[in-house]
């Protein structure tokens, strides 16, 4: 479970309740069930029309995703090279064949099973790096699910609320109703505005936080790997994946739990 996301949320939603109530506001008042349906549905027929069935199947997995916490032992994968590194110094690449069957992280093994297969360092970088582009792609259609759920509601809101607002200017010989029918009306706009700042441009901002730090992950997988594939030092090798880590990560204790990150296709 990831906290950040749940602490999130619930701030978020304490502060605006807060606010709400603090002024003297009825939890009542918040209520509009034709408002909620027309902004949350809308913001969903839009989203859906925006984009192509096999991006939507995505969703599901996307949730999963924002409320997963995301382990990723750096300094693990950094140990787990130099090791590699000095194996492969002191018996040879094709010694390494045992250690890649331990290995559960399809990036790394594939890396590592080319190098051990003979292939050309150039065309195993090229190999990893087009992994990650395509992975990083991948993350950014998801992200961009919410976005566009983010940038369509506020819009749905206010057309809600001229919806609202057609109908009050039919009751204009009613005036004890308007007040409590223009509060109402103004509830789409509310519900517009605080579903997309509240969640999905937050959710779109998480799955790209997460994104990065999956790609920061096999970006130091693949030096690695075209370390080890050249007999680097392994001191020198670790040397020069700690470079792509800032001093927090550097300071943090590689646990026994090996790292590893979702297989691409499941991104």
């Amino acid at each position: 479970m990831d906290l950040a996301s749940i602490i999130g949320i619930l701030v978020a939603l304490a502060a605006a309740a807060f606010g709400f109530f603090y002024d003297g506001g009825n939890l009542n008042l918040l209520w509009s069930a034709s408002s909620f349906v027309l902004v949350l549905g809308g913001t969903m027929g839009a989203v859906i029309l925006s984009l192509p069935t096999s991006e939507l199947k995505k969703v599901p997995k996307l949730f999963k995703k924002l409320f997963t916490e995301q382990k990723l032992d750096y300094m693990g994968l950094i140990n787990q090279m130099e090791q590699l590194a000095g194996k492969a110094r002191r018996e040879g690449l094709l010694s390494l064949e045992q250690e890649i069957e331990k290995i559960d992280n399809p990036f790394i093994v594939r890396g590592l099973r080319s190098a051990v297969d003979g292939v050309d360092q150039s065309i195993i970088g090229e190999m990893l790096e087009y992994d990650i582009s395509a992975m990083e792609t991948r993350h950014q259609h998801g992200a961009k699910i919410f976005e566009n759920a983010g940038g369509y509601c506020p819009t749905i809101g206010i057309l809600g609320t001229v919806m609202h607002m057609v109908v009050i200017m039919t009751h204009l010989n009613e005036p004890e109703s308007l007040g409590p029918s223009i509060s109402a009306a103004f509830l789409a706009t509310l519900y517009g505005v605080a579903f997309a700042n509240l969640f999905f441009f937050p959710f779109a901002e998480k799955l790209k936080a997460k994104s990065k730090d999956e790609v920061l992950y096999l970006t130091i997988a693949l030096e690695g790997i075209i370390g080890v594939q050249q007999g680097m030092n392994p001191v020198a090798l670790r040397e020069k994946l700690l470079v792509f880590l800032s001093e927090a990560h550097r300071n943090t204790k590689a646990g026994g739990e090996e790292a590893h990150v979702q297989k691409e296709a499941e991104a």
